[in-house]
């Protein structure tokens, strides 16, 4: 299934990270996260990758279909990176297609907020009826067909959405957040972005993560087999 592009009002910025890491040549590996506006998962996303060291450094790119939100965990990232004095590269984009082009890594994080954006942006009709579940799926139906072949990937979405790949990783993390905890987590991230609270106890409490581990290895994920959808 071909990808559907936002309209032309969709916009990107760039916040490059550079460090001595990058003059010595060292060609960085271009990690995509799909969903990029999580309020499950992108606060433990980049606080993993905001205290992972791998021995290439990281292009990031997320990508999200609420700009608002987008713009928020942005900001939440360039102040973990300079926390932790990270080399990686970051930037943010409403463009899927664009965030995707050339990923070597890609991470499919797509709540049911971005999802159904996408789909009132890329097909306009038939949204009203779809529940959660069925908007995430046919979101990510349709994004991660135009993941690069050579991409690894990664799905954080709900384990039995199946993603359409011969083969990919999961992982049962991060945990779950009630509905009525969900509204709370921007705010959350505001403060961390306004400098009212320190990001250290994010930045300790996801030192550990299982999505480090998957960088170094993938085979330390759950790996799945699956029929691609045709």
């Amino acid at each position: 299934m071909k990808i559907g592009r936002l309209p032309a009002t969709a916009w990107f910025w760039d916040c490059r990270l550079y460090h001595n890491a990058y003059s010595n040549g060292m060609e960085a590996t271009r990690l995509t996260v799909l969903g990029g506006g999580s309020v499950r998962c992108t606060a433990p996303v980049i606080a993993s990758l905001a205290t992972y060291f791998g021995e290439r450094p990281l292009d990031i790119r997320l990508a999200d279909s609420d700009a608002e939100r987008l713009d928020l965990f942005d900001r939440l990232a360039r102040v973990c990176f300079s926390a932790t004095h990270s080399t990686h590269q970051l930037s943010s984009t409403t463009d899927f297609h664009e965030a995707m082009d050339g990923a070597d890594l890609v991470i499919v994080q797509v709540g049911a907020n971005c999802a159904r954006k996408y789909l009132r942006a890329t097909r306009r009709q038939g949204i009203a009826e779809l529940d959660d579940r069925s908007m995430i799926e046919q979101a990510v139906e349709s994004l991660v067909s135009a993941v690069p072949q050579k991409a690894e990937l990664l799905s954080l979405v709900d384990s039995e959405i199946m993603l359409p790949k011969l083969h990919y990783y999961r992982l049962d993390w991060p945990d779950p957040i009630a509905v009525a905890d969900r509204a709370v987590v921007p705010h959350q991230v505001l403060r961390w972005v306004r400098g009212e609270q320190g990001v250290g106890g994010l930045l300790r409490k996801y030192e550990a993560s299982p999505l480090k581990a998957w960088l170094n290895s993938p085979t330390s994920a759950i790996s799945v087999m699956s029929s691609p959808v045709v």
